[in-house]
């Protein structure tokens, strides 16, 4: 009894490679712009420096604001101060208070 080999075809070897190329065309695309590609990292890192500049900014409002609170704690309330801050609030002047009015020039 003989056996006949069947030979793959010739379309069928060109329909696979192409099918492994179109994968590999379609890995090396989201290798470079993929959530996590090369151009991705580049808009991650501009993120991050743009968090690190807001986090500083932010940084400096609560010291200012730990540094105003401070302030007000009974041990260190000074009266002319605060005096001074609730008439500025409230837009009243003590009348034994000298009142230079600021000048803008134009220039």
């Amino acid at each position: 009894m003989t056996t006949q080999l069947k030979r793959p075809s010739l379309l069928r070897k060109l329909a696979i490679a192409a099918a492994l190329l179109l994968f590999q065309g379609y890995l090396g695309y989201h290798l470079v712009e993929g959530n996590f590609g090369v151009m991705s990292q580049q808009k991650y890192v501009e993120q991050l420096d743009a968090l690190k500049i807001q986090a500083a900014e932010l940084d400096a409002q609560i010291d200012t604001a730990k540094n105003r609170n401070s302030l007000l704690l009974a041990d260190r309330l000074d009266p002319d101060l605060l005096s001074e801050r609730a008439r500025h609030l409230l837009g009243w002047a003590n009348p034994a208070d000298i009142i230079i009015p600021a000048v803008e020039l134009n220039g």
